[in-house]
């Protein structure tokens, strides 16, 4: 029998030990070296690919062999033995039964070479963590939709006793249509009442509930705390809190003041940064009282972003429509008369008497071609409403509606009315292959998938299908796609009853140009590298001038962003680069410059400084103001020199510990000190410096001369006497007050 733990080198064939590897990774050979790639099962599942590592284990793509199928396998830890795996057994028994589109589906839990396994559907486009860490702010619509998917996944399962304990960024993953679910239930526990937890930080420390870190009981509250520092955290590009830290007692404090979000964010509105400042409240009681409520209050929030009004009530719904009726029968007694049926979409179509069709058709399409998008939304839904399963005139009315609605980037209007055309299905048609046409064109758009030219079979209606899936493409931002869709729309020739759709070409070329403007310069700059290859690009890219609001504009925006934060970090880097160069010039430039100051050789200490070549510009500015500072210190000691030669200074002077009556006049090196008998020599350093400041300020009789004495006084570190002499001096002369700035924030 073989032993699972060794492999035989595909070089030389020697055994090769993998007891202690992880699956998938490569082992040297011992003997040739050869790096041998561990493959792996467990029990019946193959492992393919490495997903991502975690805090509990290892999450591989694999194959079921019995059920032919890919699961995503998570490998936990080795050190979690069979005490703690009996436990995660039956609670993913449990999270097993929880059959929820926003929950990611377990399907199996299992034991193999020592280690415990979880296999569960495979999801794998990605994490909101991913989402976040590429876009940094992940826009408010999408932000609201994933808050409500995941919340009615965890509404779920707490309906099956579950509570999530560690929902985070890391643990929402999104599959091929964009729908969020949550996964990772593994730190999940029964929620059984009174259960305390043990104290220990479990968790992400950004969007763990307070109550955690205060010992205290966890419910469904503490999952919407941590969905909403989530949510906070996606929209804003930050957390919810200053201050990074594993101590509970700081983080309590951080929690327990959390950041307001239209502080942060003022994009984000106002309804939005309501709902999240409520669910984030440090008190679980001022949190939202059920998941129903939460999903109701970020629906509010939703729809309030998209512009759409609150949804009536069905008694209000009822009277409005009763209303409606006796209207429009007291219409049809004025008005009654036949209507023309509109020869270009309605072939079987009729409607009341009251309600002109073809009007309110023509009225939709020019709406569109004006560009009045919500007009036209409206328009097409009313005509929709009228017009109820009354083939053609039903589904080109919805079709037209969500045509006005992705123009006016209202992308879940769009898929209501593309549903709708999909649940009225292909029958009532006159003629069954303009219905099936439209509906296949209605499934193709509402797929949230890329079109290509090819998947648009041949019909008399296809150019408007090339207008639409056109559209869709460019919304999913599928351009090349979108290119070829519209150029075809472009050369299409729609005749007889549907040549109003030859209307919407100008339309379709403003995206096509559109288009090709925005592929042409990706194609040129997506590899843009040198600060000077992405100004360029930065540049080009603003020179564009693209219709907005569109994907495509908004496309350019990040992309611009993106440079221009490229740009700004290649332009650091250079600084950065430019300082590490010129920095020990500069350095040893300014230890020459102090050394002569310290000996009062200010000439000395000036061309010490003007001597060194920078170009770095904070460096030169730094250099101009010691260079002045140095000017200033060399003109303040030869007119204390005049000033002393031709009046002196009477008063004691200590120096060396000798008293002196008084300076009797001064050179360069020397202060001719007074004594009883005529003068003694001394050194200008044998003098305190806070002496030489008195002498000096009792001839500083204008604002020059006390600025000059105030910059002395700054040198040697009397800093009391530079301030009342600068203060003087500026108060005289304000020309002062810029140079100020310097000796205000630097220190000698």
């Amino acid at each position: 029998m073989s032993d699972p733990n060794t492999i035989s080198c595909p070089r030389c064939g020697l055994p090769v030990d993998i007891g202690d590897a992880e699956p998938l990774s490569r082992v040297p050979c011992p003997a040739c070296g050869e790096r041998v790639r561990i493959a792996r099962s467990f029990n019946h599942f193959e492992l393919h690919e490495t997903l991502g590592t975690g805090g509990m284990g290892t999450v591989y793509r694999a194959r079921d062999t019995q059920l032919d199928r890919d699961v995503a396998l998570k490998l936990l830890r080795k050190d979690l033995g069979p005490e703690y795996g009996n436990q995660l057994q039956q609670e993913a028994r449990i999270t097993a039964s929880v059959n929820h589109p926003h929950v990611v589906q377990v399907f199996s839990f299992g034991h193999d070479h020592d280690q415990y396994y979880l296999v569960m559907e495979l999801v794998d486009r990605g994490t909101l963590d991913d989402l976040m860490a590429e876009q940094k702010k992940i826009p408010e619509a999408d932000v609201l939709r994933t808050g409500i998917e995941v919340a009615r996944g965890l509404r779920a399962a707490y309906q099956k006793g579950l509570i999530h304990r560690d929902v985070k960024p890391a643990n929402i993953l999104f599959n091929e249509e964009g729908m969020a679910k949550i996964s990772d239930f593994g730190l999940a526990g029964i929620v059984e009442p009174q259960t305390q937890t043990s104290g220990a930080i479990w968790g992400t420390p950004y969007y763990i509930a307070p109550e955690r870190l205060n010992n205290q009981p966890e419910d469904f509250r503490s999952d919407i705390y941590s969905l909403g520092a989530t949510l906070f955290h996606a929209v804003a590009g930050r957390p919810p809190f200053d201050g990074e830290t594993m101590s509970a007692s700081e983080l309590r404090a951080l929690k327990n003041n959390p950041l307001k979000l239209k502080d942060v964010a003022p994009e984000v509105s106002r309804p939005t940064a309501s709902v999240i400042a409520g669910m984030i409240a440090p008190d679980p009681h001022l949190r939202f009282a059920s998941y129903d409520a939460l999903i109701l209050a970020l629906k509010k929030s939703e729809r309030v972003l998209h512009g759409e009004p609150e949804p009536w009530s069905a008694k209000a719904a009822l009277f409005i429509a009763a209303a409606t009726l006796i209207a429009l029968i007291f219409l049809g007694w004025i008005f009654f008369s036949r209507h023309r049926e509109p020869a270009n979409v309605t072939a079987s179509a009729s409607a009341t008497p009251a309600f002109d069709v073809n009007r309110e058709f023509d009225d939709g399409r020019q709406q569109i071609i004006d560009g009045k998008y919500p007009a036209a939304r409206a328009t097409f839904a009313r005509l929709a409403s009228e017009t109820k399963n009354k083939q053609p005139i039903y589904d080109w009315a919805l079709l037209n509606q969500a045509a006005a609605a992705l123009l006016d980037q209202q992308e879940p209007q769009m898929h209501q009315a593309l549903q709708e055309v999909e649940n009225a299905g292909s029958g009532g048609f006159a003629d069954p292959q303009l219905g099936a046409f439209l509906l296949d064109t209605a499934r193709r758009a509402n797929m949230r998938s890329a079109i290509v030219l090819s998947d648009v079979p041949d019909h008399a209606a296809k150019p408007f299908a090339l207008f639409l899936l056109g559209l869709t493409d460019v919304q999913l931002g599928r351009f090349n796609d979108a290119k070829a869709l519209l150029e075809a729309f472009i050369l299409s020739q729609p005749r007889g009853s549907l040549s109003w759709i030859d209307n919407y070409k100008p339309i379709a070329r403003k995206y096509l140009e559109d288009s090709r403007a925005w592929l042409a310069w990706r194609d040129q700059n997506g590899s843009v590298k040198s600060p000077a290859e992405i100004r360029s690009a930065l540049e080009k890219l603003r020179a564009l001038k693209l219709q907005k609001p569109t994907a495509i504009s908004a496309e350019a925006l990040l992309a611009e962003r993106t440079l221009a934060n490229r740009l700004g970090q290649a332009q650091e880097k250079q600084h950065q680069d430019l300082i590490a160069r010129e920095m020990p010039r500069w350095n040893a430039a300014l230890e020459s410059y102090r050394r002569f100051a310290a000996i009062y050789d200010f000439n000395g200490a000036a061309n010490a400084i003007r001597r060194v070549r920078l170009t770095e510009p904070s460096l030169r500015e730094t250099q101009r103001n010691y260079q002045n500072a140095a000017d200033w210190l060399a003109q303040w000691k030869a007119t204390l020199i005049n000033d002393l030669n031709a009046y002196s200074y009477n008063g004691a002077v200590v120096a060396s510990d000798t008293q002196y009556n008084g300076i009797a006049g001064a050179t360069a090196a020397k202060l001719k000190m007074k004594v009883p008998y005529g003068s003694a020599e001394t050194g200008w350093l044998k003098v305190p410096a806070a002496t030489l400041v008195t002498v000096s300020s009792s001839f500083a009789t204008d604002a020059d001369r006390q600025w000059r004495c105030g910059v002395f006084a700054w040198a040697v570190g009397q800093t009391n006497a530079a301030r009342q002499l600068f203060d003087a001096a500026c108060s005289a002369k304000p020309s002062y007050k810029e140079a100020r700035k310097f000796f205000d924030q630097t220190e000698p």
